[in-house]
Parts: C-alpha cells; sequence; structure tokens
C-alpha cells in the first residue's frame, strides 16, 4: 500500500510534471496514468467538458483518443459529475442507475470525480474495475480529492489556457465568417442569404412522429453530425431542415446535395468545387449540408470528405487548392448503411462520422393517424379559408386503408390531383388515383345462388295425397304392401284409395 510520505513525495512530481505543458491531451493523459497507479485500478478514462456539457473521452490509462466517444450532456457518470461537481462511487455498477453505460462495458465498480478549479469544471476521472477484486471506499474519494487539490495550481494554468484557446477559436471562427462575407459582397452576393431557409412545418401526431421530432429538437442546437434513414419519400429533408433552422447556424447556409444525382467526377466538383466556382461544402461555410442518398457517395469522396471533417480543410476537383468549410454536415439514405459498412460498401470511419446521431424517419404505413391530417395540409395549405375543400368519408377511408410505397410525397401527389378533379368543395373517393380505391378492395366471396322456389300452386289436400301415394307407388315399382307400409296405412286402405282413384288392379298381384 502506498504510504502517506511517498504519496506526498508522488503529487510534488505530479505538479511539477503538469506544469511543464499546457497540452491538452498532454494533461489529461498524464492524470490517467496517475491515479491508475495510485489507485490501483483496471481502467482510468478522463473526459473534457465542453462549456455546454458535452463530455468527451480524451484518454483510457494514460493512452490520447484521437476520435474519443462524445456523451450529450447529462449522459452517462461523466453527465452526473458534470451536474453535481462532487465525486461518486459505486461497488455494484449493474445495480447503479448513474452508471448504465458503464455497466453496458462490463465495468463492475467505478469511483468519479471531477477536476475543478474556481467552481469551474474542466473535466472527470474515472477509476474503474473489470475484475471485482478491488472495492472503492470514501478514503479512496477522500485521497483522490487531496491529489487534486495539492496539484489545484497545474489544474489553474489549463484552466487558463483552456479558456484562452476557447476564446481564440471564437475569434478565428469570427474572422473567416467576415472574410467570407467580404468575399461574398464582391460579386454582389452573400452566399449565406442566397442559401438561407426557412423552417417548414411538419405534420404529424401519431407516437413515431412525436418521438423523431423530440429527438430532432434536442440534437438540434449541438454541433454534431445526423444520419436520417427511412424510405424513400418520408421526407427526410424536412428533418434536416428542422435541424439547421433551429440551430446555431440557421443564419447561414442550408444547401442540399443529391448524391444519387451525378456521377463521380460531377459529384465531386459540385460537392468540392474546383478552380472556377465554389462547391457546396464552401458555399455551407458555418452554415449546413444536407447530403441526401450518402450511400451513392463514391469511396474516393468518401475519403476527401472525411478529412474535410477531420481538418475543416477540403481539396478543389480539378487541383490541389484547398478551401476551410466549417460545416454541419446531415446525411441521409433510404438503404441499410450498417448492413453497407458490413459488407464493406461503405467507409466505417465516414458513416461513424456522419451519424453521431441516428433518426428514424417512420414510413405512413407506421403513422397511419396522419394520414387524415397530413391530406387536408396538403389540400389548404395555399388556399385562403373561403376557397378550402375537404374530403368525403369515403375518399377518408380510401386513403387511410391504402398502402403508400411513395410516403408522404405520394400523398401529397393524389392529393393535388384530386384537387384539380374536384370541381366542388368535396373530394370524392372517384377523385383520387384509381390504383388508391382499387389497392383495398375486399374480395368478393361468390355466394351460390339460393335454389329456385318451386312455383305455387293452387291444389287440395286431397289432390296432393293422391300425388303423394302414386309417386311412392311407382318408386316401389308397383308393389302396394310396401307403398302402404311406407304410407303409414294399411294395404286395405291403400286399395280403397287407389279404387277412388279410378285404378284397376288386380289382387292377386298383391
Amino acid at each position: 500500500m502506498t504510504t502517506a510520505k511517498s504519496q506526498n513525495f508522488n503529487t510534488q512530481n505530479l505538479a511539477s510534471i503538469l506544469l511543464l505543458s499546457l497540452d491538452e491531451s498532454y494533461f489529461f493523459n498524464t492524470l490517467a496514468s496517475f491515479f491508475k497507479d495510485s489507485l490501483n485500478c483496471d481502467q482510468v478514462s478522463v473526459y473534457k467538458f465542453n462549456a455546454n456539457g458535452q463530455s468527451i473521452l480524451m484518454s483510457i490509462n494514460g493512452e490520447a483518443l484521437v476520435d474519443g466517444e462524445i456523451l450529450e450532456k447529462g449522459q452517462g457518470a461523466a453527465g452526473y459529475i458534470f451536474r453535481s461537481k462532487r465525486g461518486y462511487f459505486s461497488n455494484s455498477v449493474e445495480r447503479d442507475p448513474v452508471f448504465q453505460l458503464e455497466a453496458k462495458k462490463g465495468i463492475k465498480a467505478e469511483l468519479c470525480f471531477p477536476i475543478v478549479s474556481e467552481g469551474l469544471i474542466l473535466g472527470s476521472i474515472h477509476c474503474q474495475m473489470i475484475h471485482t477484486s478491488r472495492e472503492f471506499t470514501r478514503d479512496d474519494l477522500t485521497v483522490a480529492s487531496q491529489t487534486l487539490n495539492e496539484v489545484k495550481h497545474s489544474i489553474q494554468n489549463m484552466k487558463m489556457y483552456m479558456q484562452a484557446k476557447s476564446l481564440n477559436e471564437m475569434l478565428l471562427k469570427t474572422i473567416e465568417l467576415k472574410e467570407k462575407e467580404l468575399q461574398d459582397s464582391r460579386f454582389g452576393v452573400k452566399t449565406s442569404e442566397a442559401y438561407k431557409i426557412n423552417e417548414k412545418d411538419i405534420v404529424g401526431r401519431s407516437a413515431s412522429m412525436k418521438e423523431l421530432l423530440a429527438l430532432v429538437d434536442k440534437i438540434s442546437d449541438k454541433e454534431i453530425s445526423a444520419h436520417i434513414f427511412g424510405e424513400a419519400g418520408t421526407g427526410k429533408e424536412m428533418f434536416a431542415r428542422r435541424i439547421h433552422c433551429r440551430s446555431s447556424r440557421r443564419d447561414r447556409a442550408f444547401i442540399a446535395v443529391d448524391c444519387s444525382a451525378y456521377n463521380e467526377k460531377q459529384l465531386d466538383i459540385e460537392l468540392f468545387g474546383d478552380s472556377k466556382i465554389a462547391g457546396a461544402l464552401e458555399n455551407a461555410h458555418f452554415g449546413t449540408l444536407f447530403l441526401n442518398n450518402v450511400d451513392m457517395l463514391p469511396v474516393s469522396l468518401q475519403n476527401k470528405l472525411m478529412q474535410l471533417i477531420s481538418h475543416k480543410t477540403g481539396v478543389k476537383a480539378d487541383s490541389r487548392d484547398f478551401f476551410k468549410a466549417d460545416v454541419r454536415i446531415i446525411s441521409a439514405s433510404s438503404k441499410d448503411m450498417m448492413e453497407m459498412v458490413k459488407n464493406g460498401q461503405f467507409k466505417d470511419e465516414v458513416f461513424y462520422a456522419l451519424s453521431s446521431a441516428l433518426l428514424k424517419a417512420p414510413s405512413l404505413k407506421d403513422r397511419k393517424e396522419d394520414i387524415e391530417l397530413l391530406a387536408n395540409f396538403f389540400l389548404n395549405q395555399t388556399k385562403n379559408r373561403e376557397d378550402q375543400k375537404s374530403f368525403s368519408p369515403s375518399a377518408i377511408k380510401s386513403m387511410t386503408e391504402y398502402v403508400w410505397p411513395g410516403n408522404v410525397r405520394e400523398l401529397q401527389n393524389v392529393v393535388e390531383r384530386a384537387a384539380v378533379l374536384s370541381e366542388g368543395m368535396i373530394i370524392e373517393k372517384h377523385h383520387l388515383d384509381q390504383h388508391i380505391n382499387e389497392s383495398h378492395k375486399e374480395e368478393i366471396i361468390e355466394k351460390p345462388a339460393p335454389k329456385k322456389q318451386a312455383q305455387f300452386v293452387q291444389v287440395t289436400l286431397e289432390e296432393l295425397e293422391k300425388t303423394h301415394i302414386m309417386a311412392t307407388l311407382e318408386n316401389l315399382g308397383g308393389n302396394k304392401t310396401k307403398t302402404a307400409k311406407v304410407l303409414g296405412i294399411t294395404v286395405k286402405t291403400l286399395y280403397n284409395k287407389l279404387h277412388s282413384y279410378g285404378i284397376a288392379f288386380d289382387k292377386d298381384a298383391m
């Protein structure tokens, strides 16, 4: 066990080492290495906090991470530390709600505590046990707190450095923005204004839509990429527009590029530009680029896009000229991108860089309760109140029962066509496309035709009896004994009946 004297010696060395450098990566790596040894744990993870509460995994066991995990505000144990600004530990991680993310990673016990300077939290240190051979105690938390207190001057220096760095980045961003605006003004147009958009209404009250819109609004003001997946015609660009219009980039450009609309050379120029024109990425500087059908992006352009994402610098299509582009990228596809990554059809690092947040756009068959709402919206969105039309119940029924393979886009086209065909104020079922009405017709099961009833003829009971007796007699081959037995009468009575009918017979032939 480490003695108090050796512990003090180690912290003195730690303070000296931390003062030698103002490199963030070196600072967090050194702390990770120190606490792994001093607290005798299997693993130490160190997170850095952004001003918005995001936590970025900087180091594991003293090894720097280039693209460390990013957790949103309040997420995981790091989110708890940012919110509470105090240490915490658990030796039953799988049963502790604070450590739900850690439990999924196989962590058995964890001790975590903040890196704080003058009330400002810089990050958090997480000492973790993957095996159960070591349990944390309150004494461990006390030792960690004392250690950080003894190197508080080093932490204060790092705080000042990180604040200055953040301020410098903001100033550089402002300068770049002004330079871009000056460059645009030379040509009599401001790119940000040329591509500026307004948010459009997204109609839906189904549970799936409410869930999606809540997630869209949650990530809008976060500087993270997003990938929207779903069937064609589900309105993926509408969700991308909403993200942009509710972000800090709302006053800058929103540019949409469909990767399936160009060959490789054309798409290279469209995205990265050439010596004559600026591409979509350059025009979207400080704004948002929407990449639709991103599954069609060629591998060569995937590599170029990855370079731009990593360094905020792109290369022109026909030269070695570089350009700067601080762009938020929102991508979309109707393909299963994870399957494409698995099959080697799309580079995994590019997809992961594009999909910090994954959003599923629901199809109309999964939100049938929105069909009538959407149909009425498309029918009357540009009309004055006195000119607005409505659907008949039968038309609503047909639209609700249809499967809509083309989703919202198909519904809009059908409604607009029906509005043209209808001269009155009511859209009837027959105004809809024929395939809408025919697709859900119930199969008509042919029922056997009812037996034709015998035509009624007025007869007396005596005539009816005679007909029945003669038919029975004929059916039994003229055998009077059997006929009498079937009729339930005596042979004598049968003879009397026959005699009354005027039928001659030989008694010996009975």
